[in-house]
């Protein structure tokens, strides 16, 4: 936790040092500073379990938690000169204890080697998913929190290492490809860590005005040191496929994943849509996970773009657990389905 907090200072300290040392020169950009965050209240009817996002400890119950889905986070982002570019980012949030604490989720120079090529160095967001490059921020999604069938199965959202990025765009459309190479490592919520070293991505993501389709894969060795065990480095792969629309009003979010090791396969998937009107967003969506742990979850709620820089949500969630499936701090007496319902303030500033 102490280094964790030093790590969200450092990004204090990295701005302002910036903005002294550019404040004077007319050819650097200033230090660009913003924020995100949600603030949520999350309840379930049932008090035998706790309904949790992936690797938080402990999650609501019958009363009213704020843990589950509030965060604030803070991004910094300087250029240095013409080729060069630094990129911090510290979230507060629940995240593998009961407590809130403070998280460097980003931490990266870029340096462009051409008008299409750049590369990014440091703690860089573990683009596994559709939404990966924000999703931690609220105010970017839809829905309340990305599906926990599909986003359960890469709890980790940083890489430390290296990226290549590639991207090619014309009038109607942008192919970009990343290539990724680096150690993800996460503090486990059930105590230790779990690591993934020697990580290898690729993502592929093309874009056509309002239609988005990404494909990616992940390869690397993981590790999970516990108290009670150690489980040596094994080859675990991770492919993932996704979809998103938001054409006349109309917007559709769908993606499907496999994951594959530790001697098991899971499979997940989840398509979400909505449709605007005016400020208002109603949306259904569908997630199911199947393999060693199993649920499938319904889910409808609203958007409310209720000011310019800030939405209201409501979303009610029925899930349908194998056993515990996703849910954590289960009784012996729990027995499912039940209902999670939330409430959340999205904002950027």
């Amino acid at each position: 936790m102490i280094c964790q907090k030093k790590s969200l200072l450092a990004l204090f300290v990295l701005q302002f040092s910036l903005s002294n040392a550019y404040a004077d020169n007319e050819d650097v950009q200033a230090v660009k500073v913003s924020g995100f965050g949600t603030a949520a209240l999350t309840w379930m009817d049932n008090n035998d379990a706790q309904f949790a996002r992936p690797n938080q400890a402990s999650g609501a119950g019958t009363k009213l938690r704020t843990g589950v889905d509030s965060n604030l986070g803070l991004q910094i982002d300087a250029k240095v000169n013409g080729w060069l570019s630094l990129t911090g980012q510290g979230i507060v949030r629940k995240y593998a204890e009961d407590d809130y604490g403070a998280d460097a989720t980003l931490a990266f120079a870029r340096i462009n080697l051409s008008e299409s090529v750049n590369v990014r160095i440091g703690r860089l967001p573990l683009a596994a998913f559709l939404v990966s490059d924000y999703r931690n921020v609220g105010y970017a999604n839809t829905m309340i929190r990305p599906s926990q069938e599909v986003y359960s199965q890469v709890p980790s959202d940083r890489l430390d290492g290296v990226d290549v990025n590639w991207q090619q765009t014309n009038e109607a459309s942008t192919l970009s490809v990343q290539a990724s190479l680096g150690t993800s490592k996460v503090k486990a919520a059930s105590g230790g860590q779990a690591k993934i070293d020697d990580a290898k991505g690729l993502n592929v993501v093309y874009e056509q005005g309002p239609f988005t389709f990404r494909f990616g894969h992940y390869i690397g060795k993981l590790s999970i040191d516990q108290e009670a065990f150690h489980i040596p480095k094994t080859s675990v792969k991770f492919t993932a496929a996704g979809f998103s629309m938001d054409w006349n009003d109309l917007v559709v979010q769908s993606e499907y994943t496999k994951s594959r090791g530790l001697g098991s396969t899971s499979t997940a998937w989840y398509t979400m849509g909505g449709y605007r009107f005016g400020k208002l967003t109603p949306y259904l969506s569908y997630s199911k996970l199947d393999g060693n742990i199993a649920q499938h979850t319904e889910s409808a709620g609203v958007r409310w773009d209720a000011f310019r820089s800030a939405d209201i949500k409501l979303q009610i969630d029925r899930i349908n657990p194998q056993g515990t499936g996703l849910l954590v701090n289960a009784k012996p007496a729990f027995r499912g389905p039940v209902t999670v319902g939330a409430i959340a303030i999205d904002f950027v500033f």
